[in-house]
């Protein structure tokens, strides 16, 4: 979604709320006659005020009139701002704008509408931290205390970004540990706050930059895995490993890195897999700038079914 996009979505919201402000308005007007006399002297304050009248004595009228409207609406049932505009966002009243500076709320709205758009995320936007569960984890050699304390992490790194140490998290561990559910309730959080979040598996992006190397996508395809706030890599090490995949996952890694980009990668791999795969360099740039969490546990998918 494009800033013109996202703007022109936030004045359609501005107009429907105002459209069903005037519905309400004019239900008020054919109920309640004297409302309606009220609000005809009130639009017109403005101009007498243009017209040399004393900005004190209108001040006064005002604050009377529409003390005396906040009367009648009370007596007929009505709240007192029955009949105002339901902004979706309260600091620009769907303008878009706070001053001269854009709102957060456009902000937010490109954020999310844009990360809805990775490839993994259409079916991860219900992972939030609330449903993750512990319930698979055992008591056992302290499994679920472990995973608690990471989920709880994952919780603050997500509410405190980007202000977190080092480039970014490294979740490893066996298949169906959790890796997936607190890597998208990362970006679904970072995500919601109004920052740009990508999240896509090593082989898609692989792919991405294999097909702008060879100008089958848009340089801009390779860019924004450069330039996001956030990159989630799912299934790092899972991709059809070459030379040149090694390569390019490298070099956008090592980037971010240098840029100082936050970045969250899941494998299955082990420390000694990710070393042997990959190299020394980068092994060693994410050992020293990432926080290696090891998730621990049995396949959770495996039981739910078995509970099935």
């Amino acid at each position: 979604m494009t800033l013109n996009e996202a703007l022109q979505m936030k004045t359609e919201k501005r107009m429907a709320a105002m459209d069903e402000a005037d519905k309400k308005r004019r239900e008020l007007h054919s109920f309640l006659p004297r409302i309606k006399q009220i609000d005809a002297v009130i639009s017109d304050i403005p101009f007498r005020a243009l017209a040399g009248e004393s900005a004190e004595s209108l001040k006064a009228e005002a604050e009377s009139l529409n003390a005396e409207r906040a009367r009648l609406l009370a007596a007929a049932g009505y709240e007192a701002d029955f009949d105002e505009p339901e902004f979706e966002c309260t600091l620009c009243n769907d303008g878009g704008y706070c001053g001269m500076k854009l709102c957060s709320c456009v902000k937010k709205l490109m954020a999310t509408k844009n990360y809805a758009k990775s490839t993994l995320a259409g079916g991860l936007l219900d992972k939030r931290f609330e449903n993750f569960s512990l319930s698979y984890y055992a008591e056992e050699n302290g499994e679920k205390e472990k995973m608690k304390k990471i989920a709880e992490g994952c919780k603050k790194y997500a509410e405190s970004f980007p202000e977190n140490k080092g480039c970014g998290l490294l979740f490893m561990g066996g298949t169906g540990l959790g890796k997936t559910h607190l890597s998208a309730a990362i970006a679904n959080t970072v995500s919601e706050r109004g920052f740009s979040v990508v999240y896509e598996s090593a082989q898609q992006i692989y792919d991405t930059l294999d097909a702008v190397r060879f100008n089958r996508m848009e340089l801009s395809e390779k860019k924004k895995y450069e330039s996001c706030a956030l990159l989630l890599i799912d299934d790092l090490g899972a991709e059809c490993i070459t030379q040149y995949s090694v390569s390019a996952l490298t070099s956008l890694i090592d980037l971010r890195i240098v840029n100082g980009k936050k970045t969250v990668i899941n494998t299955n791999l082990t420390l000694q897999s990710l070393k042997k795969t990959y190299g020394e360099r980068l092994y060693s740039r994410l050992l020293g700038e990432f926080t290696v969490l090891q998730f621990v546990g049995k396949d959770i998918r495996m039981q739910k079914i078995k509970e099935n």
